[in-house]
């Protein structure tokens, strides 16, 4: 026997099902940490306040559906058809899964505010605020921002969501905005409900070559959602799972803004809101001038290549030192 070998431990084998045992009380104490509710908005959200924790819940459970097989997931009405985003549709189940998805999201559109009196009232508010701003769409931020101030014009409690994450390994970095409203439903503050109000959603689900079969999801699809925040992940989950079929029944890879993660997050991840009409670089400065009387002050970058000048300043009497 070899010197080394008597301090040696003999080695056990750990089965599956002792690590489901094991890890089974902690995925439940990990779902009960992150499960935190957020209000959806605060007095401070004019400086662009974060908006983290429960966007961040949601995206962490779906993470922990997704990644344990022995979870069973909370059934969605995209389960027949979502599949995972590695392995091949089935050729003749597309047309009837790509139907059932169109009908779905119709039917979320229409009911979604036909029973509720804010959403209508919503919704109508949101059309009219639409008007008269064609010059303004090319300029998606822009034209965000306007509805946004309208909205609030007519007493909405209305803001433009940021949402901006960095890459992992997992999904690709990206930006987004929408537009939410927050109505207070009895009073209370964390009483409330939020709305997601975006101008240029169906635009967000355009693919390349689509099939005639996703061409209906995505004329079901409005150019302009007005939904409560969970039935608008209904149809973003809906629709782009449709999307990452059609491409690939065209032969097509998913690119990573079509990946399931990548869409949720653009949605439905942690944002900052802001309500201020003008950009915050321009609302930044607005307030460093009524600061200081007046005088707005610029910082500049310093450019590559380019000393920046010593820093010199004048008397009263005007030496300068």
């Amino acid at each position: 026997m070899r010197p080394l070998q008597r301090f040696q431990m003999p080695a056990t084998r750990i089965t599956s099902e002792r690590a489901k045992r094991a890890a089974a009380p902690l995925d439940a104490a990990a779902r009960a940490r992150i499960a935190v509710v957020v209000p959806a908005s605060s007095d401070v959200d004019s400086s662009g306040s974060e908006h983290e924790a429960a966007a961040l819940s949601s995206l962490v459970n779906e993470y922990l559906f997704e990644a344990d097989p022995t979870t069973a997931a909370p059934v969605t009405a995209d389960q027949d058809y979502s599949g995972s985003e590695d392995e091949g549709d089935k050729n003749n189940s597309f047309s009837a899964a790509a139907a059932n998805v169109a009908n779905e999201i119709k039917g979320i559109v229409d009911t979604a505010c036909k029973s509720d009196k804010m959403c209508r009232r919503l919704s109508a508010d949101v059309t009219e605020a639409v008007k008269g701003l064609d010059d303004l769409r090319p300029n998606r931020s822009a034209f965000r921002r306007a509805v946004m101030s309208r909205l609030r014009d007519i007493s909405h409690d209305a803001g433009l969501c940021k949402l901006r994450w960095d890459k992992t390994s997992r999904m690709a970095a990206g930006s987004y905005e929408y537009v939410d409203v927050v109505v207070a439903v009895s009073g209370a503050e964390a009483d409330t409900r939020r709305f997601i109000v975006d101008v240029g959603f169906a635009a967000e689900f355009e693919v390349a070559r689509p099939t005639p079969e996703f061409e209906a999801v995505r004329a079901a699809l409005p150019e302009v959602l007005v939904a409560p925040a969970d039935d608008a992940r209904r149809v973003v989950r809906a629709a782009s799972a449709a999307a990452r079929r059609s491409l690939k029944s065209r032969g097509f890879s998913v690119p990573p803004w079509r990946k399931r993660r990548f869409v949720t997050a653009k949605w439905f991840g942690p944002y900052r809101r802001t309500v201020n009409r003008v950009p915050e670089p321009a609302g930044a400065a607005a307030g460093l001038a009524a600061a200081s009387g007046g005088v707005a002050t610029a910082y500049c970058r310093t450019i590559v290549g380019f000393a920046p000048l010593p820093a010199t300043a004048t008397t009263s009497s005007g030496i300068r030192f």
